[in-house]
């Protein structure tokens, strides 16, 4: 049985030259970047009977030329009305590259928060080096609360706040790199009924494959740690990360 992995992105993965036909059967949850991508996407995830996926919007939506807030919305309404995801997202604030006019990120992410409760979906949130504001938003979007940060980098203090908003905590590859104590912290500290793993394939491979394309075969190294750092076994972790994530639906 594969072990559960909660945010992948096989489009990406495809164009990055991996043959999605070569690995084993894949649980978890393809995951929605642009609107539109949906039609590209469904014939990739047919091929693994069983697994989620998402629909949105990200951040980088709003640095194309001519981007506009209100239809990139109406358009991830309509492919979520068309294809009735499990989820909506991965959207958010990403302050390292700066998508757009300032606000707007905010702004996008809001209008789908919306949407979620309109169409009463949980959310995948992206969020890099802007955690004040997006918790901001969360706070401020006082119905929402069911969801995902992905791909979680910050410290256990910013790690109490999502929680204490009613968020689960998602860990990727990067817990492995020798330089994020704070990360192992954070892995060690988490409620059972809050934490799960992602790959984010095909980016950020846990060691010892960092630096390769990643595949979600590539978590059974995350488990592997993060299991040991929780005194674990992988089996029964695999089993919390299930769990949790069912939890959200």
């Amino acid at each position: 049985m594969a072990l559960f992995d909660t945010h992948f992105h096989l489009e990406s993965m495809l164009a990055k030259g991996i043959d999605l036909d070569g690995l084993p059967h894949l649980e978890g949850m393809d995951i929605g970047c642009e609107p539109g991508d949906i039609e590209r996407r469904q014939p990739l995830i047919s091929r693994f009977p069983g697994l989620h996926f998402s629909i949105a919007a990200g951040p980088w939506c709003l640095g194309a030329e001519g981007a506009d807030i209100d239809a990139l919305v109406e358009a991830v309404r309509r492919d979520c009305l068309a294809h009735n995801p499990h989820f909506i997202g991965e959207i958010g604030i990403d302050d390292y590259w700066k998508y757009g006019q300032k606000g707007q990120m905010g702004e996008l992410m809001l209008r789908q928060l919306s949407l979620c409760d309109e169409l009463d979906k949980p959310v995948v949130i992206h969020v890099r080096q802007a955690d004040e504001e997006t918790l901001s938003i969360l706070r401020a979007h006082a119905n929402r609360r069911r969801g995902i940060i992905h791909c979680f980098s910050s410290t256990w203090q910013e790690a109490v706040r999502y929680l204490d908003l009613g968020y689960h905590i998602s860990l990727s590859g990067t817990v492995t790199y020798k330089a994020n104590e704070a990360l192992r912290e954070v892995a060690r500290k988490l409620p059972e009924d809050r934490i799960l793993l992602e790959t984010d394939s095909p980016y950020l491979s846990p060691v010892p494959m960092r630096g390769k394309t990643n595949t979600p075969v590539n978590i059974a190294h995350t488990y592997s740690l993060v299991a040991s750092l929780r005194g674990l076994d992988v089996a029964r972790l695999d089993s919390l990360v299930r769990r949790n994530y069912l939890s959200i639906l």
